[in-house]
């Protein structure tokens, strides 16, 4: 069954398109079934009960039941960091 990666943001255009396909490039890389969906935040309650991992690209108040990670790294990070990143969030999907 598929996992899905929800990467939020406040507009959902170039700074979640960016780390989606970093992290969707990473996942079949890795051989692994994962839905990638880039989404607003203002609409992430239609995927609350299915997503698996939040990637946001904005400060968010607020608590999912999901690992919930920080995806600045993906702009502004070194080489180094997006890797990090990138092992974190296949890690946590493989659990």
């Amino acid at each position: 069954m598929s996992k899905l990666i929800v990467v939020a943001c406040g507009a959902g255009i170039n700074t979640s398109t960016i780390a989606e396909d970093l992290i969707r490039e990473r996942m079949e890389g890795e051989g692994l079934d994962v839905e990638v969906k880039r989404v607003l935040i203002a609409d992430i309650d239609k995927y609350i009960g299915r997503m698996d991992l939040v990637v946001c690209m904005m400060k968010i108040y607020r608590e999912f039941d999901v690992p919930q990670l920080k995806g600045m790294p993906f702009l502004i990070g070194t080489k180094a960091e997006k890797q990090v990143l990138l092992d974190e969030i296949v890690e946590l999907i493989k659990d």
